[in-house]
């Protein structure tokens, strides 16, 4: 039997200059998988962008280092293209990352929204400041409002800060930075009904009221508010019939609930209009 070992080495050698390649080619690879990808939850503490580093504070007050890696991804709530100049203390994190051996790099940072709903209890304009009570046991909490904070109303038209007025049921976004907590969006999407009071029941807390050919019930909310006189400390009692109302409402399933409900004359020259803060 012959042997070809002409034949045999150049196969030899074929296959270890192909692995050497191979070997070399992963080599200049960097590596961008070091283990299984993990997921961390909590907000901003600090940003560094020269050393392109980030930490966070988790639930239950543990924080974590992140290096931002250079392809890493940021996604905000108004920008699904963001950079690491878009991070800032009080945001609430998402971050999906690496461990390579004790360093955390990130790969992805998703900003998750912080929401707040509940009753409008106070407003202050030069303050920029917005009180809102949870109902129930829930503690009052107060807000700032951010230079650029969104208002939107009901169909998803925009309003201004002088739409969120005492009594209306409001959701809110906010960033929890050093100080107050700060309204990013706010949306109070309540309806408004003009018309006559022709009918009040104090003891069943219900109204009734007509504008031309329509008339509509309404039940009114243990928070609603009741302007008299340019003051927001009214009563039901100090309503009369032929009495001309503003009511701010929700319909819930054919329910008329209303939260906040004022003569006409005094929602006429209501002035709450918010300026923009100094600087924005």
């Amino acid at each position: 039997m012959k042997t070809h070992l002409p034949n045999i080495w150049l196969a030899v050698c074929v296959s270890a200059l192909t692995a050497a390649t191979g070997f070399r080619a992963a080599a200049d690879q960097p590596a961008t998988i070091s283990g299984p990808e993990k997921t961390y939850t909590g907000m901003v503490r600090a940003v560094d962008l020269k050393a392109h580093t980030l930490e966070a504070k988790g639930i239950m007050l543990f924080g974590k280092k992140f290096h931002l890696g250079a392809a890493c991804v940021y996604t905000l709530l108004d920008n699904a293209s963001g950079t690491e100049n878009d991070l800032h203390p009080g945001q609430k994190i998402l971050v999906s990352y690496q461990n390579a051996d004790g360093v955390l790099v990130a790969d992805r940072v998703e900003q998750q929204p912080l929401r707040f709903e509940g009753w409008v209890k106070a407003v202050d304009p030069n303050a920029h400041t917005v009180t809102l009570h949870s109902g129930g046991f829930g503690r009052d909490k107060q807000f700032q409002f951010a230079g650029d904070c969104q208002v939107t109303l009901r169909g998803g038209k925009a309003g201004t800060l002088a739409d969120i007025q005492a009594g209306n049921y409001v959701t809110l976004i906010y960033e929890t930075p050093p100080g107050l907590p700060t309204v990013q969006r706010i949306a109070q999407t309540s309806e408004k009904f003009t018309g006559s009071l022709t009918a009040i029941d104090l003891g069943e807390k219900t109204l009734k009221a007509r504008m031309l050919f329509d008339t509509k019930d309404f039940n009114v909310g243990d928070h609603c508010v009741i302007v008299i006189n340019g003051k927001d400390d009214g009563q039901l009692s100090d309503l009369k019939p032929d009495d001309e109302l503003v009511f701010t409402y929700d319909e819930i399933n054919g329910v008329n609930v209303v939260n906040r409900i004022e003569l006409a004359k005094d929602s006429a020259n209501t002035d709450t209009a918010i300026a923009p803060m100094a600087g924005n």
